[in-house]
């Protein structure tokens, strides 16, 4: 989904990178962002009543064989912190593939 897909011109798009990074869609391209932007697109989201389109970071099926292994994936952090900054802020999260 990219920037003229969405429904809501105040929803935004974002993806958890493998080495940890999280990127916003600008339409064009992914651009990466820092913590103190992504704080403040995501504050201007809430304030615009948007949601969050959430790609990436969504780590491999658990099977219970393997030992744990989403502590240490880069991906799966970023979009633990996405996600718990989105909490804090009210946002809906849309989790995507």
């Amino acid at each position: 989904m990219g920037v003229s897909d969405r429904q809501n011109p105040a929803d935004i798009t974002l993806y958890a990178e493998t080495d940890g990074s999280v990127t916003v869609d600008t339409g064009a391209r992914y651009v990466p962002v820092s913590e103190g932007d992504l704080e403040r697109i995501l504050d201007r989201v809430a304030a615009d009543g948007g949601a969050i389109h959430l790609y990436g970071g969504s780590g491999r099926a658990d099977d219970g064989d393997d030992p744990a292994y989403r502590e240490a994936d880069p991906a799966m952090n970023a979009a633990g912190w996405v996600l718990a900054m989105a909490a804090e802020r009210g946002l809906q999260v849309i989790r995507g593939e």
